[in-house]
């Protein structure tokens, strides 16, 4: 299959402009994870590759079993999420290390799934990966694979409250209604998104 790049967000605000973009009512937001951006390819037969967001193989220390345990329907399937493999604290002190989590699904069942909205993906998601909480703001679908959830409201004050963690880096904004567009360079997902990341000692606005 060919590489698609996945979608990202470049543009940044600061938390301060959060509770704006809640009350236009168009945006949902998803914690961001400290961790590598990692897409799963899936073939027909169901079996996985790994990469970055750069296109280069990404190595893991997973269970290859268990990621090809995500694969769902019939044919090919891209998923995008974090690699968690920074070893960083939850918000009860345990370390996540080692674990991969879902934020996106851009190939399904053989299609790209270009000009769906975020929206409409999410709810795939959801259909395929049944709410299993965990935590605020994860669902398990095995040992080490989850799913990471949509927020549509309390924007700031969720924010306040993972930034406490190291295993959160701040907050994606994802239009309702932003249509995926043809992934051939890393910029081709962009407009449609926007970062709220926590400052850190390299990080601040």
């Amino acid at each position: 299959m060919k590489y698609i790049y996945p979608p990202r967000a470049e543009t940044k605000i600061a938390p301060e402009s959060l509770p704006i973009f809640e009350k236009m009512g168009k945006f949902l937001a998803q914690p961001k994870l400290n961790g590598s951006s990692t897409e799963i390819y899936f073939d027909d037969k169901g079996t996985v590759k790994t990469y970055n967001r750069h296109h280069d193989v990404i190595s893991h220390k997973m269970d290859v079993k268990e990621l090809e345990s995500l694969h769902r329907g019939n044919g090919e399937m891209v998923l995008c999420g974090e690699y968690l493999n920074k070893n960083q604290k939850d918000e009860t002190g345990n370390y996540w290390n080692h674990k991969y989590v879902i934020w996106d699904i851009i190939v399904y069942e053989g299609k790209h799934l270009l000009g769906s909205s975020f929206e409409e993906r999410y709810k795939l998601l959801n259909k395929l990966y049944p709410d299993n909480p965990v935590k605020k703001h994860l669902h398990q679908i095995s040992s080490n694979c989850y799913r990471i959830n949509a927020i549509l409201s309390d924007f700031k004050s969720i924010f306040e409250d993972i930034s406490k963690f190291d295993i959160y880096e701040g907050l994606v904004l994802k239009r309702l209604d932003g249509k995926l567009e043809n992934g051939t360079t890393e910029n081709n997902n962009t407009r449609t998104q926007i970062k709220c990341r926590k400052g850190t000692k390299n990080y601040r606005f």
